[in-house]
């Protein structure tokens, strides 16, 4: 049976931006908002010759505003069955800290699958004059990665998304590094669909539990992962989420080839912003 160890990489660059990004970096939006959400996570499409049968579980997340840039905060619970009989039981805790202008970012990932653990703790920086720099782990001691030319942060890719979407691209590339399974960058390529209208994107039922923050217009966008410097035509994996103008994410559809996972947002707060003097 495949490795079903699943990065936290799937989920962090897909999730909520809570920046815009100007000519001179980026800044906090109007109508942009730091929030909390509560996701319920079920087995979505399985397809011929998977073994898995069954999937269940939840996500916590915080984007919060600090004076300087944004937290992010993430804890991800997921169990998998199969038709043989195998459990398997994930927990992914995962924190992070970005600069307003993108060039700093600090992070630090748990990820324990059935008892075993792994942690990464470590910094990045994106300071050279070309967009280039390094990430430097605490944990594993010593790992030193660098980053290209133009590389982003997750917030700072996922808000570039947004503006890219607001000006009608349909499809874009970047190179984002999140540093959450202690491996290089990834480039990521995103096909961005029309502009959906408030009402048109999420059930009444779900948007009356989430309130007014997920009515708010947005896109259907799709995101593939590829290694870097590689001839492959496939991704590594995908990505489809529902992002809207705000920043929220409604849902997030994770695809491992052969099965997916649907992260569907049950619950919704705003947060508000600290008070920088």
């Amino acid at each position: 049976m495949k490795n079903i160890r699943i990065s936290v990489k799937n989920i962090t660059v897909a999730v909520v931006a809570l920046v815009t990004l100007s000519s001179a970096g980026v800044a906090l939006a109007a109508d942009m908002v730091a929030h909390r959400a509560f996701y319920s996570l079920k087995l979505g499409m399985v397809r011929s010759g998977s073994d898995f049968v069954g999937a269940g579980g939840n996500m916590g997340l915080s984007m919060e505003r600090t004076c300087e840039g944004w937290t992010m905060s993430q804890t991800l619970r997921m169990d998998l069955s199969t038709n043989s009989g195998e459990q398997i039981s994930q927990e992914l805790r995962f924190t992070a800290w970005e600069s307003d202008d993108g060039s700093q970012y600090r992070f630090f990932a748990s990820n324990n699958v059935n008892g075993e653990r792994e942690d990464f703790r470590g910094r990045a920086l994106v300071d050279a004059p070309d967009g280039s720099g390094n990430a430097n782990y605490q944990i594993p001691e010593g790992t030193k990665i660098p980053l290209p030319e133009g590389t982003m942060f997750p917030l700072g890719h996922t808000a570039w998304l947004i503006e890219r979407a607001l000006a009608g691209e349909r499809q874009v590339s970047r190179t984002v590094f999140d540093g959450a399974d202690g491996e290089g960058p990834q480039q990521v390529t995103a096909f961005i669909g029309p502009k959906v209208k408030p009402g048109d994107h999420i059930s009444g039922a779900q948007a009356a539990a989430l309130g007014p923050l997920a009515r708010q217009s947005g896109w259907k966008i799709r995101m593939g992962f590829y290694e870097l410097n590689t001839q492959q035509s496939a991704p590594d994996y995908e990505v489809e989420i529902l992002q809207l103008e705000n920043g929220v994410t409604p849902t997030l559809t994770l695809d491992y080839q052969d099965f997916t996972v649907i992260l569907t947002q049950e619950s919704l707060e705003e947060i508000p912003l600290p008070d920088c003097q």
